[in-house]
């Protein structure tokens, strides 16, 4: 069945939807793999909070030599998981990730990516793809009033990136999130790709 990735700026209301749409799958049957950003092999024991942290773009980049490694890591991360429990999960049931690795291509930031983009792009695309990607938009306006994380700039610059990015996407799909939250999971389980 598929993976589904979901994306939006902060105060989008991402843990929400899932939420919302992981207890609707599961009434009707369909087994529910959650996920964050990236799998559990190889995450360090202490946990690497840099993409949820209070203030997600208050640490330095890293330099070129260690992104670079990173983003090895991450890309080994991705494929293990894939392989030894994320594929196997998604072929009973729905794996749902709450950011995947193409976040990094629109808030290099929030991930200390001090790398080549063009590096972060070509991982990226060599890594195991969603069936759908679920962009929850909304104005900076109503996202701040969710949250105040992060700057109302940031969030400008960060919303007109996601959306580029799917514009070049094939499987992104733009969910308005200004809704109340009972809608928007509607709305993303009606357009869900059907099981594999």
């Amino acid at each position: 069945m598929p993976f589904i990735a979901f994306l939006g700026c902060d105060g989008s209301g991402k843990s929400a939807v899932i939420q919302g749409l992981s207890a609707r799958l599961e009434t009707d049957g369909h087994p529910v793999t959650l996920g964050h950003w990236r799998p559990k092999p190889f995450a360090p024991s202490s946990g690497d909070t840099s993409s949820a942290a209070d203030d997600p773009h208050g640490q330095h980049p890293r330099g070129c030599a260690s992104s670079i490694l990173k983003l090895g890591w991450l890309w080994l991360n991705w494929w293990a998981a894939w392989l030894c429990g994320l594929r196997p999960q998604a072929r009973s049931g729905y794996v749902l990730f709450d950011r995947y690795h193409g976040d990094l291509l629109v808030d290099p930031k929030r991930y200390r990516y001090g790398g080549l983009m063009s590096l972060a792009q070509a991982a990226s695309r060599l890594m195991p793809q969603p069936d759908q990607v679920v962009f929850l938009d909304a104005s900076p306006a109503i996202l701040l009033s969710r949250k105040q994380e992060v700057s109302q700039e940031a969030l400008e610059l960060s919303r007109a990136a996601y959306l580029r990015l799917a514009q070049t996407h094939p499987r992104f799909r733009i969910v308005d999130a200004s809704r109340p939250l009972a809608e928007v999971v509607a709305d993303v389980m009606s357009g869900l790709p059907e099981p594999h």
